[in-house]
C-alpha cells in the first residue's frame, strides 16, 4: 500500500505540474514567440534538466555502490577459509543427557563412532565440538603458566575446539610448528592443546609457544595445566570477512566438560558423492537408535551461506543501479528529443552559420550530471563502507568503471536525438519560422 501510493503521488504531481505550466500559458503571446528567438523555451526547460542532472547523478552513486559492492564480494570469494570445504560434510550430533551424561560413555560412543565411520570405503572421518564458519564455538578465558597473574575476570578470551581422530589432516588445515592431536591423547595421558596462529601472534609475539602450559582461567579444583603441542594455521570461525580469532584445539578425551554432548562428524567423501551419506547415518542408529540427525550440511553450503548477507547486499543494489540506469536512459532520451524538437531552428541557424555536426553533438549531450553523480558518489559511498571488504568506500578504479559506464549509457540515450540533430537541413529549419 505504501509502494502504491507513492507510486501514485509521483504519478499525479509530475503529470500535473506540466499541464498547470501548459495550461497558464498565454495563447497571443506564445504565438507572437513562436521561432523569434532560438532561446524562448530554455527558461522552462531548466527544472527539466535538473530533473535529468539529478537522476544521472543519482544513477551514477547507486551504480558506484554496486559495483564496489561487487568487487568487495569478489575479493571475500577469494579468501582462504584455512580448510578445504570441498567434499566436506558434517552431521551433527546431540547425545541425550540422560544417557551420555558421564565422560567416559560420551568417549565410548565417539571412538566407536569414529572406528566405524573409517570402516566405510575411501571416507576420511575425524570429529570436533563445533564446525567452522558457524560462530559456534565455546569460549574460554586463558592462563598463561609463568606470567603475572590476572584478577579473575580479565583473562583473554579464546575460542575453544575439542576434537578427536585425524581432524587437522581431514579438514586440510595445515600444521605450522610440533604435532597435531593423535589417539595417543587419550585420558590418564599429560594433557595437550594445539593453539592457531592468530593465538601465537597475539601471545607469543616474541616467544616459542611450544612446550607452554595454558589452562583455562575458570575452572574449578586443581589446576589443570596444558603442554602447547603444535601451532596449525588460522580457520575462519565466524564468516570470510572476519579475522580469525586465537583458538585452543584439545582432545575430546582429555575433556572434563561433561556439557559438552554435542559434536560434529567431518567426513570427507570421494569424488563429492553423497551417496554414503545414508551409511554414515545407519552407522550412528546402530550405536544409538534415538539419535535424532537433524543437521547434514557440506562445508560448500557453509561457506555459501557465510556470503549470504553480503551476495543479498551487492543483489539488492545491482538492481537498484540497474533500474536507475534504465530511468536515467529513458528520461535522458525524452529530454534530449523534446530539446531538438523545441530548438529545431536554433539548430537549423546554427548550421546555416557554420556550425559542423559535432558542435550540434556537444550542443545536445552534456555531462554536468556525471560530474555530479561523481561528486555525490565519492560523498556517499562512505555509508555502505562497513559492508566492504577489501576495498575502500573511494574505489578509483570502481567510480572511474562506473562513470565510464554511465557516460556510454547517456550516450546510448542521446544517440538518436542527437543523429536528428546532425540531419536537420538548414533550409527546412529556417522555413519552420
Amino acid at each position: 500500500m505504501f509502494g502504491l501510493a507513492v507510486s501514485t503521488s509521483t504519478g499525479l504531481i509530475f503529470g500535473l505540474a506540466p499541464a498547470l505550466s501548459a495550461s497558464r500559458a498565454n495563447v497571443a503571446d506564445a504565438l507572437k514567440q513562436e521561432g523569434r528567438t532560438a532561446t524562448a523555451g530554455l527558461a522552462g526547460q531548466g527544472f527539466r534538466k535538473t530533473l535529468v542532472v539529478a537522476e544521472m547523478a543519482l544513477a551514477l552513486v547507486l551504480l558506484a555502490g554496486a559495483g564496489l559492492l561487487i568487487k568487495s564480494f569478489a575479493r571475500l570469494r577469494s579468501v582462504d577459509p584455512g580448510f578445504n570445504p570441498a567434499h566436506l560434510v558434517s552431521i551433527s550430533i546431540q547425545l541425550p543427557a540422560m544417557r551420555y551424561a558421564e565422560i567416559p560413555k560420551q568417549t565410548e560412543f565417539r571412538r566407536e563412532l569414529l572406528s566405524r565411520v573409517h570402516s566405510l570405503l575411501g571416507i576420511q572421518a575425524a570429529m570436533v565440538g563445533d564446525v567452522p564458519l558457524t560462530g559456534s564455538e565455546v569460549s574460554h578465558s586463558l592462563v598463561f603458566e609463568g606470567r603475572p597473574p590476572v584478577p579473575a575476570g580479565d583473562e583473554p578470551m579464546v575460542a575453544t575446539f575439542c576434537v578427536m581422530g585425524d581432524y587437522f589432516h581431514v579438514m586440510h588445515i595445515p600444521l605450522r610448528a610440533g604435532r597435531i592431536l593423535t589417539d595417543m591423547d587419550r585420558e590418564n595421558r599429560p594433557l595437550v592443546a594445539v593453539i592457531n596462529e592468530a593465538l601465537v601472534r597475539q601471545f607469543f609475539t616474541h616467544q616459542n609457544p611450544l612446550g607452554q602450559r595454558i589452562r583455562w582461567g575458570r575452572d574449578t579444583g586443581p589446576p589443570r595445566w596444558m603442554t602447547i603441542v603444535g601451532v596449525v594455521g588460522d580457520v575462519k570461525q565466524y564468516s570470510l570477512a572476519q579475522p580469525a580469532y586465537p583458538a585452543v584445539f584439545t582432545p575430546f578425551a582429555q575433556s572434563n566438560e561433561a556439557w559438552r554432548r554435542w559434536m560434529s562428524v567431518v567426513v570427507r567423501m570421494p569424488e563429492s558423492s553423497t551417496s554414503l551419506i545414508p551409511a554414515v547415518k545407519r552407522l550412528v542408529w546402530s550405536l544409538d537408535s534415538q539419535i535424532p540427525l537433524n543437521r547434514i550440511e557440506s562445508m560448500d553450503e557453509l561457506l555459501g551461506l557465510s556470503l549470504a548477507e553480503q551476495r543479498f547486499n551487492m543483489f539488492l543494489l545491482g538492481l537498484f543501479a540497474a533500474l536507475a540506469m534504465i530511468l536515467a536512459v529513458v528520461g535522458i532520451y525524452g529530454m534530449m528529443s523534446y530539446s531538438v524538437s523545441q530548438r529545431t531552428h536554433e539548430i537549423g541557424i546554427r548550421m546555416a552559420v557554420g556550425a559542423a555536426h559535432r558542435d550540434m553533438l556537444k550542443l545536445v549531450m552534456a555531462a554536468v550530471g556525471v560530474a555530479a553523480g561523481f561528486l555525490g558518489a565519492i560523498a556517499l559511498t562512505h555509508l555502505i563502507a562497513s559492508l566492504l571488504f577489501g576495498v575502500t568506500a573511494t574505489d578509483p578504479g570502481t567510480l572511474a568503471t562506473a562513470s565510464l559506464l554511465l557516460m556510454a549509457v547517456v550516450l546510448l540515450g542521446c544517440f538518436v536525438p542527437a543523429r536528428r540533430a546532425m540531419k536537420v537541413d538548414p533550409m527546412v529549419a529556417l522555413r519552420h519560422e
